[in-house]
């Protein structure tokens, strides 16, 4: 039974082959037919690692998005505050200096001692400035004497008015000889201009003076200023009187008023020199400490934001990155206002989507996977 399906199978294979396929070589047939099976093989083989590798560059597509976390801003009602970086500084200050030559004979305050307005800060020796005056006082007794004579002769016309005028004059030159010697006897004395505190001392006592050597550094200590210098943008949102207040780089933070505004740019920096006003009944605070001037100039729309989304973009803009439909936008912001909490930033419509983490990663036209702040990835 077999042997006849073997042989009905043959004499079919012998009607259905090509003429020219009977006449090849056994030989060269069995070369033909490994070789078809071999290509199949290969064309199978290429097939397969294609579909892999296609399979293979989806995948790898798919996890090149980036996955960023973000948070949906809500605007509110915000204080824009416009902030000077600038010093504390005495209002009124002043080195007192000697008015005559002379010996020093006595220091009466030391540094940090309070003094009162009028208080001999520095005492000159007198020499005879003394006795100066003393005689210039004499003469003027001498001369309105002779005033005095002259007047009632006058009125009894024994004498001429011309004699009476220049008995007048000398009486009035000895005066002002006076008046001069008094003056340079008092100027040995220096004196404090207003009440305040001893900031510094300049001579000892038996240095030697001259005319506008300085003697101490008086400082008041009310009122007391914040300056500072802000743009050509900034300065007409300004106001005198207009509250503010200055953080002082001790951490202390003083309230104030705006006391002045220039109305004069620096030529330099093209800035205007604004100072603020500070209470200092205690006599707490210090000339030249660095401090961050505050003034609110008006109430906006603001956002909160942490500092640390902030980024900058080719241009060198301040802004933060969002996401709408999963691409990255780059947005500018405004900073209103900075604090330990906190910063509040204009610029951004309400209900923008920002990037909290990963904005260092991502550029602007990336497409991400938008996780919100607190869920798990």
């Amino acid at each position: 039974m077999l042997g006849r399906f073997v042989k009905n199978v043959r004499a079919w294979w012998d009607r259905v082959q090509p003429g020219f396929w009977r006449r090849m070589n056994s030989g060269y047939r069995a070369a033909i037919v490994i070789l078809l099976l071999a290509v199949v093989w290969v064309g199978s083989g290429f097939l397969t690692g294609h579909s892999s590798q296609s399979q293979d560059t989806a995948a790898a597509k798919t996890n090149d998005i980036s996955r960023v976390q973000v948070a949906t801003l809500t605007a509110s009602p915000r204080d824009a505050t416009l902030t000077v970086r600038g010093r504390t500084q005495a209002l009124h200050w002043v080195d007192t200096r000697a008015q005559v030559d002379g010996i020093v004979k006595a220091i009466h305050f030391e540094k940090g001692d309070h003094v009162n307005a009028g208080d001999i800060l520095c005492e000159l020796m007198v020499n005879d400035r003394q006795a100066k005056l003393d005689q210039a006082k004499a003469l003027v007794a001498e001369r309105q004497k002779e005033w005095d004579a002259a007047d009632n002769l006058l009125k009894q016309g024994a004498t001429s008015a011309t004699s009476a005028k220049q008995a007048m004059a000398a009486l009035e030159a000895a005066r002002a000889d006076q008046r001069t010697q008094a003056i340079e006897l008092e100027n040995t004395r220096i004196r404090a201009p207003f009440s305040g505190y001893i900031d510094d001392r300049y001579v000892n006592a038996g240095d030697y003076m001259r005319v506008g050597d300085k003697c101490e550094l008086v400082i008041a200590p009310v009122p007391f200023l914040a300056v500072g210098a802000v743009s050509e943008q900034d300065v007409g949102k300004l106001k005198i009187g207009a509250p503010a207040n200055a953080t002082l780089v001790t951490g202390e933070t003083v309230e104030g008023k705006v006391y002045f505004v220039a109305t004069k740019a620096d030529a330099t920096t093209r800035t205007f020199r604004i100072e603020v006003e500070l209470p200092n009944s205690e006599a707490k605070l210090r000339d030249g400490v660095s401090a961050d001037i505050h003034i609110p100039v008006k109430q906006v729309e603001a956002m909160k934001i942490s500092p640390g989304i902030l980024v900058l973009n080719d241009s060198g803009v301040v802004g933060v990155r969002t996401v709408q439909n999963n691409i990255v936008h780059f947005k500018p912001v405004n900073v209103v206002s900075d604090g330990p909490d906190g910063m509040w930033v204009t610029g951004l419509q309400n209900g923008t989507t920002v990037i909290t983490v990963g904005q260092e990663f991502v550029a602007e036209g990336s497409r991400v996977k938008a996780i919100p702040a607190g869920a798990r990835a």
